[in-house]
Order: C-alpha cells, then structure tokens, then sequence
C-alpha cells in the first residue's frame, strides 16, 4: 500500500502528542486511540561469547544519557573492554573515504564522536552510517573515541527480529503503528529497551521513532520530520 502522503507520519505524531477530542453538544470527550494489532516481539539470547559490551541499535545523537552508543563506548573505554557495535548513525556527512579512518557524528548537537577504520563503516543506508564489528575503545575526549578493530564479524544471533524498515514504513496501518509507538515512547522512556526489541529490524524507522519521542519531550513538544526522513525513500505520493 502506498502511504497517502510524506507528511502523514508527521502529522499523525504530531497529533499524538495532545489529547484529541471530539466536541459534542454535552461534553467534549477523548477520541480513541487509534487501532493496532500487537507488536509480536522475539527475544534476543546473547551468546555467551558476546563482549559484554554490546550493542545492535541506532543511535539518537545528543546527550550521553539519551544515545546508547555513547554509554556503551564510555563503559568500554573506562572498563579496558572490547565492544561490538552494529550501530546505525544519522549524520550529516556521510562521505566515508575508501582507506583510512573515518569519523562519525550524528547531525544532533553535542554527539558523540566516533573514529574508526572505514572499512568497518557501511554507507550503504546512507546517510545513515553503520559501524560494525568489535573493537578496543580509547576515549580521546569528553565526547570522543577512537576505535581499534580486532574483527569485523557479525554477531547475527544479537539483531532484533522483526519488519525491516520498508515494510514498516509501507504496511496497511503504518501512519498509526509508527506514530504511536512514538508517542508511548516518548510517555516511558524508561522502556526504550522493549522498544528496541520491537523496531530495531528497521533501523532507520527505530531512530525515527527515538527522535520523534525526544522531539516530543522538549519544551513545545514539536514531533518535527523525523518519520518522515526514516521512511521517506520508500513513501510515494
């Protein structure tokens, strides 16, 4: 199904962040949510050989303790342990040269910094960036690091099950789903992990998702175009 506009998503987030209503002659009561069929969610079993820091997400940007990849990096580093990353970064560079290192920043303010060997970033999804594999972490800085690759095997048994992000982004009840979970975000962040489990397949719809959520914690709660930018190759007019 083609979603009917780029701007659906938006405005459905944006219409989440308020209790909508509908007017009557004698009251004014809340209109219903709107109907979705539960997300079916398989849990993820971490191999007992994982790194202990190990992280398979996309990264919001931002403050450290709203972007799980710069937790993960700062206990890493502090810890002298190796990571595995399979992390997706939203940047705004995206030009990676062939050889070399590249770095990698989210395009939110006050990110996090990430220098790492550039055949270990995927541009593929561009812009956004994918780092994989394991590392030794250095911090360089406070809001820095330098990655050392000790291999770049991928520990497929550690990504989230689920949609991928064009059939999120074009399914039947897309505009309803995605907002939603937005919203319910943004109303617990505390289950930001149970939500990971649920999006992380699509990675560029679960950083939608996360910036949508922040967006609407904000003084102004504006929900901004973020859903729009994580499905937007893939919605037609």
């Amino acid at each position: 199904m083609r979603i009917r506009s780029l701007a659906l998503l938006t405005t459905a987030a944006v219409l989440a962040t308020m209790t909508a209503c509908v007017a009557t002659s004698e009251e004014t009561r809340p209109e219903p949510r709107p109907s979705v069929s539960e997300e079916e969610v398989t849990p993820i079993e971490t191999p007992d050989d994982a790194p202990e820091v190990s992280i398979v997400d996309s990264s919001p940007g931002g403050a450290k303790d709203a972007d799980p990849l710069w937790q993960g990096l700062a206990e890493a580093a502090a810890n002298k342990s190796e990571a595995y990353l399979k992390v997706y970064v939203h940047t705004g560079n995206p030009d990676v040269p062939d050889t070399g290192e590249a770095t990698v920043t989210a395009d939110t303010p006050d990110s996090v910094s990430v220098t790492v060997d550039a055949k270990n970033v995927d541009t593929e999804k561009s812009p956004f960036l994918l780092i994989q594999g394991t590392f030794t972490v250095e911090e360089i800085g406070g809001s820095a690091y330098t990655l050392t690759t000790e291999n770049s095997d991928e520990i497929a048994e550690l990504d989230p099950k689920g949609p991928d992000d064009e059939a999120r982004c074009t399914a039947d009840d897309a505009q309803d789903r995605i907002s939603l979970a937005a919203q319910d975000l943004a109303d617990d962040p505390d289950k930001r992990e149970d939500f990971r489990q649920q999006w992380g397949a699509s990675p560029q719809v679960w950083w939608g998702i996360q910036k949508t959520a922040i967006s609407l914690n904000q003084e102004g709660g504006v929900a901004g175009d973020f859903l729009t930018e994580a499905c937007g190759e893939y919605l037609q007019q």
